[in-house]
């Protein structure tokens, strides 16, 4: 489900009856339904479409709003704004693949298994394909299915424990040289990171930061990542007449917009049917400087460090978006906003820029927010007047002393008569 909030800001005073700058029940609250992180097994996995999720955060402002609506209570645009679907997130339809030599032996047949997939013929294919694949795809969720080759070392002996304990698999993650104009965050961890600022990943031939770190700087939003080695079966065990199927070696790369950090890496593995997945050699990469990028009628970026500013009477909206760190959907909220207020004259265009209209989104902030260490979502304030860093007045992590805090921070200036028309 896409979720997000339209919260009321409040001012911030001491023994103040008055609502909170950040409401912990309200925010706990929030569903969050976008992908934790890469799935076991799988070559590669794209999580995040950001075309799509700054149209879904433009949709956010489907009524008028002002710094004086802002006061009202927020569970009622709660209850009536959340959408039908999550729609931000998706899988790429799998990608053509060399065939696979990880087959089960011809005895291994599903058990009380029909498959329910929709199949089409396809010019050139011998058999009908199933719909939104390729000649010859196998579906790797298909009971007894291969699965996608893997470029590790085999284990022997080909156990659990031996793998947990392989000295030349670690030895890889030790002595693994950090990529240039990045931070390491942890060496050598038998967990993956986790989170809602999950990009999406890439199987390696070898275990290698520096590809790792080339596929990050290529991908919007990226900001750190995480190369581990993963141990999966060789063919699925789900409903498969044939148990214990032996182990393939995976080297992957993860790609993440939140910070990677040890708090994060929470994905020890998994039991798939009787099969142990087991994750070792977990090295975690931030980059050492991150600036974002302006988004379209926007200027001034600003940081904030990891504090908010409380602005209640500058106020006109706020929303909370699961997923990556990405500035321009508080843009996008910001411009459509505008938008709708100018079309219902609620707007003056000429004291907005002076600040004297409750109806004009002269700034917004945009802020990464995190739950339990772990990325949560991107955290939007729209004002009417401009502020500067030296404004902020709120930490969360300190002013709620629960799970939740701030990562990074930034104010943009945005244009108050730019429509939001760069989306699609």
């Amino acid at each position: 489900m896409r979720s997000h909030l339209i919260l009321a800001a409040a001012s911030l005073a001491v023994a103040s009856p008055a609502p909170q700058a950040f409401d912990v029940n309200l925010f706990n609250n929030i569903p969050n339904n976008a992908p934790q992180g890469p799935p076991a097994g799988v070559v590669s996995n794209k999580a995040y479409d950001d075309t799509k999720a700054v149209v879904d955060a433009a949709a956010k402002a489907s009524g008028p709003a002002t710094a004086q609506l802002a006061k009202k209570s927020a569970m009622p645009d709660l209850e009536r704004r959340w959408g039908s679907s999550w729609n931000n997130w998706n899988c790429a339809l799998p990608p053509a693949n060399e065939p696979s030599t990880n087959m089960a032996p011809s005895s291994c047949t599903p058990v009380s298994w029909t498959n329910t997939f929709a199949f089409t013929a396809a010019p050139g294919c011998a058999t009908d394909i199933e719909v939104g694949t390729y000649c010859g795809f196998i579906n790797p969720e298909d009971p007894c299915a291969a699965q996608p080759n893997a470029y590790g070392p085999h284990v022997t002996p080909d156990t659990a424990d031996a793998f947990q304990n392989d000295a030349a698999l670690h030895e890889l993650a030790i002595s693994a040289k950090t990529p240039s104009g990045y931070t390491k965050a942890f060496t050598d961890l038998s967990a993956s990171v986790s989170g809602s600022g999950y990009l999406g990943y890439y199987e390696l031939t070898a275990y290698d930061p520096a590809t790792c770190a080339a596929k990050c700087e290529s991908t919007k939003s990226c900001t750190g990542f995480n190369v581990f080695i993963e141990r999966d079966p060789q063919f699925n065990p789900r409903q498969c007449s044939c148990t214990s199927p032996p182990s393939v070696t995976r080297f992957k790369c993860s790609l993440w917009g939140q910070d990677v950090t040890t708090q994060s890496a929470t994905n020890t593995g998994q039991d798939q049917d009787g099969f142990q997945v087991i994750i070792i050699g977990s090295n975690g990469y931030n980059k050492q400087t991150y600036t974002p990028p302006n988004p379209p009628s926007c200027s001034r970026p600003q940081s904030c460090g990891t504090g908010l500013i409380n602005q209640q009477p500058y106020c006109m909206g706020q929303t909370t978006i699961p997923g990556p760190f990405n500035p321009s959907l508080c843009a996008a909220y910001a411009q459509k906003q505008n938008q709708v207020n100018r079309q219902t004259g609620l707007m003056g265009t000429f004291l907005s820029m002076f600040g004297m209209n409750k109806g004009g989104c002269v700034q917004f902030q945009a802020a990464y927010l995190e739950k339990g260490g772990v990325g949560f979502g991107t955290h939007c304030r729209l004002f009417t007047k401009k502020f500067a860093p030296s404004n902020v007045n709120l930490d969360i992590k300190v002013s709620t002393n629960s799970q939740w805090g701030c990562q990074k921070s930034y104010l943009w200036d945005v244009d108050v008569n730019a429509d939001f028309t760069w989306g699609r």
